[in-house]
């Protein structure tokens, strides 16, 4: 066997959380090209099908896509679905699952843990977000990777780093000061004494519900340490806006 497919095995091995089961079986085809560092085009028997590897984020688009193209260009790969399956450019939106003799191996999985790509979620496709989040963990504090870089580094909540990396995709970890709940419903979780100037979180009223299914409640965050990872945007300082609860981990004292 590989030394690749030997490292792929293993990583499907330790991710004892691994949800594919629980999946719908999607599409199986054999991948004809690497079109981006998180999409494949694959053929199928219903014809050709862009894909975009869900829950992830390839902060290092070039190591993502040589990547994929080393290891899965002209292999069989089989599609799982959980929740959304298709994106508004028409592309699956699945884990993956490169065919073998045996178990097959989940693609995402192995790319989290060689530190090619870090866990990013969205309302509509999370199922696989906690298993992902482990092995993630497991290569930031092994430093392979991305993790090496400094540039991809878990950032602290200072709002004047931070407004150095507006209009990127970030993971932030700090002790919340507060929680406050406006009239509107909007919740904004604040790191800092100056909610003008400092780093906030913004959950909107409509999406409360998703963290009251998954018992956590939104004012419990006070006072505990989180780390939390989106998209951030200028308002009153640094702000992310966080819409479901895998994007945010309660990581204690």
């Amino acid at each position: 066997m590989p030394d690749v497919l030997k490292l792929i095995v293993m990583v499907f091995v330790v991710a004892c959380e691994e949800p594919g089961a629980a999946f719908e079986s999607g599409e199986t085809g054999q991948v004809m090209a690497v079109s981006g560092p998180l999409s494949l085009a694959l053929q199928t028997g219903e014809g050709p099908l862009e894909v975009r590897l869900a829950e992830l984020d390839a902060p290092d688009p070039e190591a993502g896509r040589a990547w994929l193209q080393g290891h899965l260009d002209g292999r069989e790969v089989r599609l799982r679905y959980d929740g959304l399956q298709r994106d508004r450019y028409d592309r699956a939106i699945a884990q993956a699952y490169l065919a073998g003799a045996g178990e097959d191996v989940w693609v995402q999985a192995a790319m989290v843990s060689a530190g090619l790509a870090r866990v990013l979620s969205h309302p509509g496709n999370r199922g696989a977000a906690l298993s992902l989040l482990t092995l993630e963990a497991e290569a930031r504090a092994g430093g392979i990777g991305l993790w090496a870089d400094p540039a991809f580094q878990v950032r602290d909540t200072d709002p004047d780093r931070l407004a150095q990396d507006i209009g990127t995709v970030q993971l932030v970890e700090g002790r919340v000061l507060e929680v406050t709940r406006l009239r509107s419903g909007r919740t904004y979780v604040n790191f800092g004494l100056d909610y003008r100037t400092d780093f906030t979180v913004l959950i909107e009223a409509d999406d409360e519900a998703a963290f009251e299914a998954a018992d956590q409640t939104l004012a419990d965050l006070a006072g505990q340490r989180i780390r939390v990872r989106g998209w951030l945007e200028a308002e009153n300082g640094p702000m992310m806006r966080i819409d479901h609860p895998e994007r945010i981990e309660w990581l204690g004292d």
